[in-house]
């Protein structure tokens, strides 16, 4: 298990959680949106069912958004878990991550401009 293996993986699911996290506030937005117009969302002569039609629609859009993102977070979660079990493996007897030997390298730009 080498350093890349360890980032993807972390990687891969921060940014799924991070997605599902931003598709499930759109649509609670559009939820919060639909509550205001109540029953008369649903009325065909009120002056505001055309708008309420479009937020419907972008509310089940958002939804199924929300139900393939959740997919995703949930394969990436799993993913992160075999890294993790792999990692682990030899280290069995250690209750802190604090104190398990993976190597982690971080990069950062010194001041003259090279890469370190």
């Amino acid at each position: 298990m080498n350093d890349r293996e360890i980032l993807t993986a972390a990687l891969r699911w921060s940014t799924a959680f991070e997605d599902r996290k931003e598709i499930g506030n759109k649509k609670r937005l559009f939820e919060k949106h639909l509550r205001i117009f109540g029953a008369s969302q649903f009325d065909v002569h009120s002056p505001t069912y055309q708008h309420t039609s479009w937020l419907r629609r972008a509310e089940s859009d958002a939804s199924l958004q929300l139900t393939v993102a959740r997919k995703r977070e949930r394969a990436a979660m799993r993913d992160l878990a075999k890294v993790c079990a792999k990692v682990r493996e030899g280290q069995s007897h250690v209750a802190d991550a604090d104190v398990i030997d993976v190597p982690v390298r971080l990069t950062y730009e010194h001041e003259h401009g090279e890469m370190i």
